[in-house]
This record gives C-alpha cells, sequence and structure tokens, in this order.
C-alpha cells in the first residue's frame, strides 16, 4: 500500500493523550541527567509522566535519532519511559531496545498484506462489548487503550493510543454480562492497551466485577509489557489486588535480555511470593532477537527468574511491521538452535497467529516423521544434531 493510502487516525486536540499532566517541565535535557535520574525512588506514574513522546526529546539526549513526520505519531503514538530509555544505547540506531520503541519514518511503509485488524478481533467482539471470543472456552477482555510504552511493532495499532478509542466502564460492564451469561468461557484474558496502566483502585474493581459475575472461572489472566517497560509497577499493594481477585497468571513481553534487569527481577519476585504465576510472550524481531545465541540467553536467563518462556510469536501484519519481519525458515532455525541447547522447561512454543481470526498455530520443526523407505512405511526420529533413528515399531496398532 503506497504511504499516500495510509489511514491514519484522526485526533481530537480537545482530548489529551495523556495519563497524568504534568505540573511542571519535565524533560530530559542530556543523557547525563537522564542515566541520573533513579526510576527505582520514583513512584511510578512520575516516571511515567516523564516519557519522551517526540523525535524530537529524543534527539536531546540520543545520538542519530532520525526525525519523523507528525503522521507517524498518528497511526501510533510515542511513549518510551525514562527506565526504558536508560536501556538504550546512547549512539547505536540498532541497539535491540532501540529497534523496539524509537518511531522511525519507514513506518508508514505498508505492504500489501498488511492490514489494521489482521487477527479480525473486532469481528469476533460481540456487540457493545470489549470481548474477543475467539476459542470456545476462553475469551479477550480488552479493559484499557493505552501502553506505558509504545512498541513500533504493536499487533493493535488501530486502536492503541488512540483517545477516540478509549474502553469506557459501560463496556467493561456489558463485558463482564457477556461472561456472566456464557458459563462456557473457563478462562479470561485480561489486555489492552495494558491493564496494568489502570490504577490499583480501578484494577480491582474491574477483576472484582469478573469474579463476582463468575466465581468459578478457572483460569483469570493479564497480559501486560509494563512490568518489562516500568518494573516500579509492580508494587506490593498490585500483589494485594491480584491475589484478593485470584488471578492465576501474568504474562509479560521480554524481547532481548537486555530488558532482564536487576530491577526487573526484584519487581517480578514480588509477583512470585505472592502465588502468582509468571510467563513471557516475546516476538520475534528483526535485529532484536533473530539470532540463536540471543533467544538461548534470553529464555534461559526468563527461567532462572521463574519466569515460563511461554510463547514466541512470529511478528504479525500490522500496517508498518514488515521491516521486523523474521522469515518462517529463520524461525525454524533459532528453534532447532535452542532445542537440545537450553533446559527442557526454557524451550517456548514457536506461534504464528492466523491473520483472518485463526488462532495461534505452533511452529514446529519435524522430529518425527513417517517416510517412504523401499516402498515401505517408516517412522524417523530426528535429533537436535541431526542424528536419526528407525522408530517404525510405533506404527504397529496393538
Amino acid at each position: 500500500m503506497p504511504q499516500s493510502n495510509l489511514k491514519v487516525k484522526q485526533y481530537s486536540p480537545q482530548i489529551p493523550l495523556k495519563l497524568i499532566k504534568p505540573t511542571q517541565d519535565k524533560a530530559f535535557y542530556s543523557h547525563d541527567e537522564l542515566m541520573a535520574f533513579d526510576v527505582a525512588a520514583t513512584p511510578w506514574r512520575e516516571t511515567l509522566a516523564r516519557s519522551f513522546k517526540t523525535d524530537k526529546q529524543l534527539a536531546q539526549v540520543f545520538d542519530n535519532i532520525n526525525p519523523v513526520d507528525d503522521a507517524v505519531y498518528q497511526v501510533i503514538a510515542a511513549r518510551i519511559t525514562p527506565y526504558i530509555a536508560q536501556l538504550m544505547d546512547k549512539q547505536d540506531p540498532a541497539c535491540p531496545i532501540r529497534l523496539q520503541y524509537v518511531p522511525e519514518q519507514d513506518e508508514m511503509d505498508v505492504a500489501p498484506h498488511e492490514m489494521g485488524d489482521q487477527l479480525a478481533e473486532d469481528d469476533m467482539m460481540p456487540e457493545g462489548t470489549s470481548i474477543v471470543h475467539r476459542y470456545p472456552n476462553r475469551v479477550l477482555f480488552l479493559v484499557h487503550n493505552i501502553c506505558g510504552a509504545y512498541c513500533r511493532h504493536c499487533t493493535r495499532k488501530r486502536m492503541v493510543s488512540d483517545p477516540l478509542n478509549v474502553i469506557s466502564m459501560e463496556r467493561i460492564r456489558r463485558s463482564v454480562e457477556y461472561l456472566r451469561q456464557h458459563t462456557e468461557v473457563q478462562d479470561v484474558l485480561l489486555s489492552g492497551g495494558d491493564p496494568l496502566l489502570l490504577t490499583d483502585d480501578k484494577l480491582d474493581q474491574i477483576l472484582s466485577m469478573i469474579r463476582e459475575a463468575r466465581p468459578d472461572l478457572k483460569i483469570l489472566r493479564i497480559g501486560s509489557r509494563l512490568p518489562t517497560q516500568l518494573p516500579t509497577r509492580i508494587t506490593p499493594e498490585l500483589c494485594k489486588v491480584l491475589v484478593k481477585n485470584r488471578v492465576t497468571l501474568l504474562n509479560t513481553q521480554v524481547n532481548h535480555p537486555k530488558e532482564i534487569t536487576p530491577l526487573f527481577i526484584e519487581r517480578m519476585s514480588l509477583l512470585r511470593c505472592s502465588g502468582i504465576m509468571l510467563g513471557n510472550q516475546s516476538v520475534l524481531i528483526k535485529g532484536v532477537n533473530d539470532s540463536v545465541e540471543t533467544m538461548r540467553e534470553l529464555v534461559m536467563e526468563l527461567v532462572s527468574n521463574g519466569i515460563r518462556p511461554y510463547y514466541v510469536y512470529s511478528m504479525d501484519p500490522a500496517p508498518g511491521n514488515s521491516k521486523f519481519q523474521v522469515s518462517y525458515d529463520r524461525m525454524l532455525e533459532i528453534y532447532h538452535g535452542i532445542r537440545g541447547w537450553v533446559s527442557g522447561p526454557a524451550i517456548p512454543t514457536f506461534i504464528v497467529d492466523g491473520i483472518g481470526g485463526l488462532g495461534k498455530m505452533p511452529v514446529q520443526p519435524e522430529y518425527v516423521s513417517k517416510q517412504m523407505i523401499d516402498g515401505q512405511p517408516r517412522l524417523m526420529a530426528t535429533n537436535f544434531e541431526g542424528r536419526s533413528a528407525d522408530v517404525s515399531f510405533l506404527l504397529a496398532d496393538n
């Protein structure tokens, strides 16, 4: 799709895209000033208020920041928390953290196969709700459309950061009523935007509504990248809210070992000590984690800190994402490069999220396959080193 045909959001100047309105200038004017900022000692909402929001702000602190047109921010806004900014290389545009967050002009280049709602979530959303009911017994429940920081590879660019697409409490109430009526649903995943960007009180309200309507739910999950983008959001108070409402699992998104910092480990341990299971869903991103060495280190670091590497996704074809795309063949190479070389619990499932609402489908090399050898069906098993064994005895129906 040519750039001129790219549809962008029409923002209303009367609706500010801010969670906190700064009372004074809180910008950073040098790299030294940024690095001196104590994230751990600052309340998370105050840290969020000091986020970078434009390429011009970034250029005051970092070298080699390319200017972008304002139209880029109409497709998806920019926000980079000071914590994330401290992880970025000052000079290198190829820094794996910079690649995920710094806006670039080529985001406006949309490939023919890319689309706004590539996973057909809107088509599977019952009218008046913010529920996506794709699978028989589990649903996605969108509770927010704002994020702590905006990933340039976001799959929901059509809705996140859009002040005209705010999810109201009335819509959330209708969604809870949908859960009350559909007792076949046994697994609810809160997502957005980022649910943890809600205050403790608001999150408690929504979780309590769900538990009141469906006390029989087997699984209540939260998907949030905020622990990676601003670990100080994880507080003892938040943990109490999650425990009170029997939240089963929290999945975050760590894409590179640089994101596993001492502060991240410390705050995620609060969740672990509260009895919350922890998982991670990475996205394969060109230049960030598309190497065997990086993925081996990432999954082992996650497991060693009590976080299960759950999924590794191929890049969703949202508008402008083709620059990040990792090929199918490369996905298989990375899978081969970690199986047999890292501990079993550290091996995630590699996933293609099917366009048009097909759901998650695993990408697996064929370690065991049926073959015709000398005119006879044989079952051959091949390990990670390429060595094979004939296990045709498994073909027998005893």
